[in-house]
């Protein structure tokens, strides 16, 4: 997801962590590594390493489209999640099933809910 942003900043922390830590899973973000090194690899080896990856990909962000490529490629399960506001969705992830989230506090219940049930499915297959 974007960094910075104060809505995805609230997204991650009010939405997707605790319904990650809720289900036994750790939550980690790229902006949460503090050493030194590259970034690009950094975020390549913990894509590898994670057992599910969720991205919001409201905003078409070039990084995260790429992280979510290379995703896909290692055949890691990757959970999309975009504002409902969004017209379309690019091409390439267009198939791919997504949760639409409505930025309210009635939107913040049925997201969380959605999640967790990816999250029960995807960590009922491993």
């Amino acid at each position: 997801m974007q960094f910075n942003t104060s809505e995805y900043e609230e997204l991650y922390q009010d939405v997707i962590r605790p319904v990650c830590e809720s289900m036994g899973l750790k939550p980690f973000r790229a902006s949460d590594t503090y050493s030194p090194g590259l970034v690009v690899a950094d975020i390549a080896r913990q894509i590898a390493e994670s057992r599910v990856i969720i991205a919001e990909i409201t905003p078409v962000n070039a990084n995260v489209y790429y992280e979510v490529g290379y995703a896909d490629a290692l055949g890691k399960p990757v959970i999309l999640i975009a504002d409902k506001t969004v017209q379309e969705l690019p091409f390439d992830v267009r198939p791919y099933r997504t949760i639409f989230y409505e930025n309210s506090i009635g939107g913040k219940n049925k997201v969380e809910e959605t999640l967790r049930r990816y999250l029960t499915t995807i960590v009922g297959q491993r």
